[in-house]
């Protein structure tokens, strides 16, 4: 499960920011995640109550925004939403296409709790 990994990062990210900004708690913690990725929403939040026991997070929330994916076909053009990372396009059908989003994976903000 790399969902575990990704958790401890995210700990890793807002602990520090919290730190770095006088935080004693966070409520919460805002990712975005891409629908790409592969990372199992779920997963990770379950990840994520292991890893923050004991520390500043350890009442944080995580909450996750997923970003939808999309791709352009270079040969046609078209824009449209794939399923998979993997893709074809679904005008022409060929597989010569770019994903332009869906493949995110950011701490987008960290909530203090309210002393």
């Amino acid at each position: 499960m790399h969902e575990l990994g990704i958790a401890m990062r995210i700990v890793d990210i807002a602990s520090k920011v919290a730190e770095e900004n006088g935080a004693q708690q966070v409520e919460a913690v805002n990712v975005q995640i891409g629908a790409l990725t592969g990372i199992v929403p779920e997963a990770l939040l379950f990840s994520f109550e292991a890893a923050v026991k004991g520390g500043c997070l350890e009442k944080a929330r995580l909450v996750i925004n997923i970003i939808p994916g999309k791709a352009r076909c270079n040969q046609c053009q078209t824009a449209f939403s794939p399923e998979h990372f993997f893709t074809v396009c679904t005008t022409c059908g060929t597989t010569d296409c770019d994903i332009i989003n869906g493949k995110e994976l950011f701490v987008q903000s960290i909530i203090p709790a309210d002393s």
